[in-house]
């Protein structure tokens, strides 16, 4: 649309009283499409075209009369398709929030919950991950055993103060495997072994010695927990030689669009 007609679609809209919300609910159709016509972004479509001449009294041919010539008018035509492109985010008159990304592709939000479509306007359906599936159940399996092993344990060793570090073990297991499934050493909980190493090695090795209780160990092992950034770092370092990436979501975060009139 040229800026041309856009000026006169706000002239006529004023001309009888209309707000921007006012003349959206009329043709049916959100606020921030009457404000991409008045900013020259978009078009109305015939439809619309002609509510628009029958709701000011005016021919089409007044309505869409211009003095530009065709060069400036395919011009208009080019950017309007291009923006039409673009990521953009609606709010409908059931204040229902649309985003529509530049695949085509849809996420709508209502009071039904999120749903996501296909470019094609399908429903999408999320992909059942099978294994990560599988090494959740194992998790939980390994730590219901983790709280059976810490209460016989204890109770027949007496160890209530020192097998409590069992419950680390299920998840140091399963990151393991999501490094393995997912193919990204980041997946892999050097935090939960960082702190099961420490408190292992200083709770068991002194007993093992016949020296429970002497705190010697307590300072020279917290050197343990340096191991965490530097594993980190070396794993960025070998994802970025690698070419990976960190996960995204498969859609940028839409930016709201500036809609006022």
């Amino acid at each position: 649309m040229t800026i041309e007609i856009a000026d006169r679609l706000v002239k006529l809209r004023k001309k009888y009283g209309y707000s921007q919300e006012e003349l959206a609910d009329k043709l049916g159709l959100s606020r921030q499409a009457v404000s991409k016509w008045e900013r020259a972004e978009a078009s109305p479509d015939t439809d619309n075209l002609i509510c628009l001449a029958k709701l000011y009294g005016v021919s089409l041919d007044e309505l869409l009369a211009t003095d530009e010539d065709i060069d400036t008018i395919v011009q208009e035509q080019v950017k309007e398709e291009a923006s039409a492109q673009e990521e953009k985010v609606e709010i409908n008159k059931d204040d229902h929030v649309i985003f529509v990304g530049k695949n085509g592709k849809k996420v709508t939000i209502n009071d039904d919950g999120v749903t996501c479509y296909n470019a094609d306007g399908t429903v999408k359906k999320h992909q059942f991950d099978t294994k990560m599936a599988i090494i959740g159940a194992i998790e939980a399996t390994l730590f219901t055993l983790a709280i059976v092993a810490y209460v016989i344990t204890s109770a027949i060793l007496g160890w209530w103060n020192i097998m409590w570090i069992v419950f680390f073990i299920p998840e140091i297991i399963c990151s393991i495997a999501r490094a393995i499934v997912k193919r990204n050493a980041n997946h892999f909980n050097m935090a939960f072994t960082a702190i099961f190493t420490f408190f292992l090695v200083c709770f068991t090795l002194p007993v093992a010695l016949g020296t429970y209780g002497n705190p010697m160990l307590w300072h020279p092992m917290w050197v343990v927990f340096l191991a965490i950034p530097a594993y980190h770092s070396v794993v960025g370092a070998i994802n970025k030689v690698l070419g990976k990436e960190e996960e995204k979501d498969e859609d940028d975060d839409p930016k709201d669009p500036d809609d006022k009139d």
